[in-house]
């Protein structure tokens, strides 16, 4: 009990609150993991920008 917040047994979680929550371990791990994959996904669609930017710029200085 934090500031007189009691935590809701697990029967009270439903829905996305089931899985995302800060209560368990398990919630605390799903918030980490959907972190770290937003970050390897908006990376990967930079460097994919880039790399297409890249190739664009070279064929048209070589045409």
């Amino acid at each position: 009990m934090l500031f007189g917040v009691e935590t809701p047994s697990a029967a009270e979680l439903t829905g996305w609150r089931k899985y995302f929550n800060s209560y368990t371990t398990q919630g605390r791990r799903n918030y980490v993991l959907a972190t770290y994959g937003i970050l390897v996904v908006s990376a990967a669609a930079f460097l994919m920008h880039r790399q297409n930017r890249e190739e664009k710029q070279t064929s048209a200085s070589t045409a």
